[in-house]
């Protein structure tokens, strides 16, 4: 009589192996490629969100509401092609008479911004506010100034408008 062995397997065969080992290689090829993509998405964005000429349409529209919140009751005068804007006000509060200016104005790419005593005319200070500007064309209203800009550093280009009402008197 044959006799008959009773062998019970241990472990797996290197069939069953080959496919665990393959059918995992593709799950992490496949979540390395969607962490790749995010993390390119991700710098895409930043990127986008903090470039300079972000940066610097933001900081020229802060500057423009502060200058023109400041104005008096004179206000300001935007020349005859409205790339430039004058803004009287007073040196400080117990002033009797308007007797400062701030003049904005593009040059050369700049948008530039010039403090000055009235009487005598006389330059205090010439601020660059920001680069790469390729238009800015300012505008007023009654009691309101508004300032269009647009910025191009080659690799982004971002247009804003920026607008303030005169709050003295």
């Amino acid at each position: 009589m044959a006799r008959k062995s009773i062998a019970t397997q241990h472990g797996f065969t290197l069939i069953e192996l080959m496919v665990a080992l393959t059918a995992s290689m593709i799950v992490m090829l496949g979540l390395s490629l969607v962490l790749a993509n995010s993390q390119k998405s991700w710098n895409q964005l930043y990127t986008r969100a903090f470039s300079d000429v972000v940066g610097d349409s933001n900081v020229s529209g802060i500057k423009f509401k502060a200058i023109i919140r400041k104005a008096s009751q004179n206000g300001f005068v935007v020349d005859n092609q409205g790339k430039g804007i004058e803004v009287y006000y007073y040196n400080n509060e117990d002033s009797a008479d308007v007797d400062r200016y701030a003049h904005f104005y593009e040059l050369d790419g700049d948008l530039n911004l010039e403090f000055g005593k009235l009487n005598p005319r006389e330059t205090l200070e010439v601020q660059t506010i920001c680069g790469d500007v390729t238009e800015c064309l300012f505008t007023a209203a009654g009691r309101s100034a508004q300032m269009a800009l647009t910025l191009d550093n080659g690799s982004r280009k971002i247009s804003t408008v920026s607008c303030a009402f005169l709050h003295n008197q």
